[in-house]
């Protein structure tokens, strides 16, 4: 369930605010000039949005390990580091060369 309060309301109305949105794990949009600008979570409900992203984000990670192993399978160990040697080479000289240019 979500709820939607102005800015000016909130202002008005914060602990009672807060705490609809603990008690009843409502989410609160509040707008701004009428744009949707910020949303007020209970912690439970702040929780349950990481732990969802995290389950994507282990999923998706999972899935991408079984994707190299897969087309990895044969290369050798020396082949692999190697590779990895040379991306990581790659990967500081493109970093020192940001970093020049950024003072």
């Amino acid at each position: 369930m979500t709820a939607t309060i102005p800015i000016s309301e909130l202002k008005q109305r914060t602990g009672k605010i807060l705490s609809q949105a603990v008690l009843t794990q409502e989410d609160i949009i509040i707008e701004r000039y009428g744009e949707e600008y910020a949303v007020i979570l209970s912690r439970e409900r702040y929780q349950e949005l990481l732990d969802i992203a995290q389950a994507s984000v282990r999923t998706r990670f999972f899935a991408a390990q079984q994707e190299v192993y897969a087309e990895t399978e044969a290369v050798s160990e020396e082949e692999i580091a190697d590779l990895v040697k040379t991306a990581v080479t790659q990967s500081r000289q493109s970093r020192a060369n940001i970093d020049e240019s950024h003072p």
